[in-house]
């Protein structure tokens, strides 16, 4: 039996990254002053834009974000990690419901074109 090894397309780093040029838009604060262990709060954003945030987070990485994330990883780097973490474990667990053999020969297809 083929073994799928994972590896999601989001990084602690691209998700990083990404928050970095959503506030920057939504504040007007140069992304280069973003400090990823400042807390969310201190970016000056209000309910409406942390919300627009997390609802592209959502679009963008294809799955609801816990409300209580915010609390509990209440900065860029903290969220990002965790976001990743998640990410990582979702392609695990879809992986995991799909036959191996069907999966790595459409994988062997794709790169070989």
């Amino acid at each position: 039996m083929t073994q799928i090894q994972t590896t999601s397309s989001f990084t602690t780093e691209s998700i990083q990254a990404w928050f970095i040029t959503q506030i920057a838009e939504q504040t007007s604060i140069d992304p280069e002053d973003i400090d990823v262990n400042d807390r969310f709060d201190n970016f000056g954003l209000n309910s409406a834009r942390a919300m627009l945030i997390a609802s592209r987070a959502e679009k963008m990485l294809g799955f609801q974000l816990s409300p209580s994330w915010l609390w509990h990883y209440p900065t860029i780097a903290g969220l990002s990690q965790r976001l990743a973490e998640e990410a990582q474990q979702l392609e695990a667990d879809l992986l995991q419901t799909l036959d191996p053999e069907t999966l790595a020969q459409a994988l062997n297809e794709v790169e070989t074109k």
